[in-house]
């Protein structure tokens, strides 16, 4: 499931006006997980209790979107050497926040979505690419989560 230099090259590119706006790009994908996934919602403490409209403006939704989409900038930017990076976030995720693993690919996916909406050049090879990226980064986490024990 390697990724040849080009396709990491085309990942890097994609994921360059991403990192114009993490916190804004964070908050979209979260928004929108929420609303194609809504029962991904339940499983943020913080924010299972708010509505539609207040997800839209709460400024938490916006840090959490920075942190997550700041990790995955990380993580991409390792071209597929990211085991150490990826270690911490699947302990964490496994053991304190119990995230079933799915969830990763659902966001995954939504992310995806989110660039293809959002950029005009974000093309056919460039979602492929991403996908691959993204792929790998979750075939990473099944391990972890056998790992520490957690099923989900």
């Amino acid at each position: 499931m390697a990724l040849s230099d080009a396709e990491w090259t085309l990942v890097l590119k994609a994921w360059g006006p991403v990192e114009s706006d993490l916190a804004g790009h964070g908050q979209v994908v979260l928004l929108r997980l929420f609303k194609d996934h809504p029962e991904t919602l339940q499983l943020f403490p913080k924010f299972k209790s708010l509505q539609q409209a207040e997800l839209a403006g709460s400024a938490d939704i916006k840090a959490h979107g920075n942190i997550v989409i700041s990790k995955l900038g990380d993580l991409l930017k390792q071209k597929g050497g990211h085991a150490t990076l990826l270690r911490p976030l699947g302990e964490s995720h496994a053991k304190k926040h119990k995230i079933p693993l799915a969830n990763f690919k659902l966001i995954c996916d939504v992310i995806v979505t989110v660039m293809k909406e959002k950029y005009s050049d974000f093309g056919p090879d460039s979602q492929a690419a991403m996908s691959k990226a993204l792929d790998l980064i979750f075939a990473g986490m099944g391990p972890l989560y056998q790992e520490f024990g957690f099923a989900g």
